[in-house]
């Protein structure tokens, strides 16, 4: 998400905590409540906030701001600053203005909850900040539930409330969609997940597809910022990050710190005839930003040959929070699409894995005259949801046309799409034609939200 510089608070929320009430009400009443009660009667529960306040850490010097959590002063009050951000943060709406927004906002504000913070990170992924060994799940269970919760009210009614300032927008570009008013949408998911207009042949005319003839021409799954993957490299006992420009292997680790990924766990249960295929292949992120369409298509001619949802809290997937040094992935202008970005932690969160078989033709008088290759859609959810939605049909068997043929959408917190490609298909750069778009000119502020500094 595109964000203006150093949106995260750099106050306490102690007016926030003041309108709050001894239980809380409303959308997120269950996991608030679950775990105010928690910290009551758990005394485990009330060691690992003392843990997590202890280990606090300030964000990094140009941020120019202390950690917001340590104006708690103590493990009590930073478990009552938890539950009243996250009773704010359910039905604190997405506001815009331009190519900027403020949806980020409390993703980031709670990221310095566990920022360089091992017990914070225990706390968030189910480990006993006392003892890493042992599970604890008082975070995961009502990280779970707030999820649960939030995700009830986008899809409410009650959710609507800036869906016509998100309309107004020029950048929404709502005319390219089926619908364009304000009470075409019964929720903010509804919104979110908007369908483009589709011409009498099934093409959407405002996503014209290149060359749509041409087998050996891939296109975007969806509107997104393209960059380069990135791995992680040991030399010499320091950890770097490095574009990759080697073959993949399914044992490459992707990721840094806390939660290396490799690419054969990043195909989920695909089976390993297939994982195979991508060994000596390459790949690409696919960021989306909040104000673009949020369904994802075919980006080649092909079939499907495997389909899966891979759920948050399945082997492999332990959670959507924690990441320990979140700043050094979301840059203080929120440009999260950025050239360098390290998109591979998200083996921790709810994801679709599509395997596409590609057949396209070899050099004239090339034996064989056809080639076979293998594309990997993956579709990422992102911290608050993380909803990642395959649409009815899409299954072993069936034939997908690129920039056409709908593989699913994301609902609110979702928006990465990974492509892989099979040994020998692809160079791991954007290769684009005259005419086509390759960025947008950002204009506008996002608003203030509770979390902007000096609100």
């Amino acid at each position: 998400m595109m964000r203006r510089t150093a949106t995260i608070a750099a106050v306490a929320l102690s007016m926030l905590l003041a309108s709050q009430t001894a239980n809380a009400s409303g959308p997120c009443a269950d996991s608030i409540n679950y775990l105010k009660t928690q910290y009551d009667q758990d005394p485990r529960t009330r060691n690992v906030f003392d843990l997590v306040y202890k280990g606090l850490q300030d964000p990094p010097s140009h941020y120019g701001y202390a950690n917001p959590w340590k104006a708690a002063g103590d493990g009590k009050t930073l478990a009552d600053r938890m539950a009243s951000m996250f009773a704010t943060w359910c039905t604190a709406l997405p506001e815009i203005s331009g190519s900027s927004d403020n949806g980020l906002d409390p993703i980031l504000y709670f990221a310095w909850f566990y920022y360089r913070n091992p017990a914070g990170q225990h706390f968030v992924q189910g480990r006993d900040p006392a003892d890493p060994t042992s599970s604890f799940t008082t975070g995961t269970t009502f990280l779970s539930k707030f999820n649960k919760d939030y995700r009830a009210y986008m899809d409410s009614g009650a959710s609507t409330g800036e869906v016509a300032q998100w309309i107004a927008d020029p950048r929404i570009e709502i005319e390219d969609y089926v619908h364009t008013k304000v009470s075409d949408y019964p929720s903010w998911n509804s919104f979110f997940a908007r369908e483009l207009k589709q011409g009498p042949d099934g093409r959407y005319p405002s996503r014209p597809v290149t060359m749509p003839d041409r087998d050996y021409v891939i296109v975007s799954p969806t509107d997104c910022i393209m960059t380069p993957l990135v791995q992680r490299l040991e030399p010499h006992s320091q950890t770097v990050r490095a574009y990759i420009e080697n073959p993949l292997e399914l044992d490459m680790v992707l990721d840094v710190k806390s939660i290396p990924i490799s690419v054969k766990d990043l195909l989920g249960e695909t089976p390993q005839d297939y994982k195979n295929k991508f060994s000596g292949g390459s790949g690409l992120a696919c960021v989306l930003m909040p104000n673009t369409y949020h369904h994802f298509h075919s980006p080649v001619d092909g079939t499907i040959v495997h389909a899966e949802i891979v759920s948050t809290g399945s082997p492999g997937t332990p959670g959507t929070w924690g990441y320990p040094d979140f700043p050094n992935w979301v840059p203080m202008d929120g440009n999260v699409g950025r050239p360098g970005t390290d998109f591979s932690q998200f083996q921790a969160f709810q994801r679709g894995v599509i395997i596409i078989e590609v057949t396209y033709r070899n050099l004239p008088g090339h034996t064989p005259e056809m080639l076979t290759g293998y594309v990997a859609s993956i579709p990422v959810g992102l911290d608050s949801v993380g909803s990642v939605v395959l649409d009815e049909g899409i299954r072993k068997g069936k034939d997908v046309i690129k920039g056409v043929t709908e593989l699913g959408n994301f609902f609110y917190g979702g928006s990465l799409n990974i492509l892989l490609f099979s040994q020998g298909m692809v160079s791991p750069a954007v290769q684009t034609r005259m005419g086509n778009q390759i960025g947008i000119i950002n204009v506008g502020t996002a608003p203030p939200s509770p979390w902007t500094p000096g609100q």
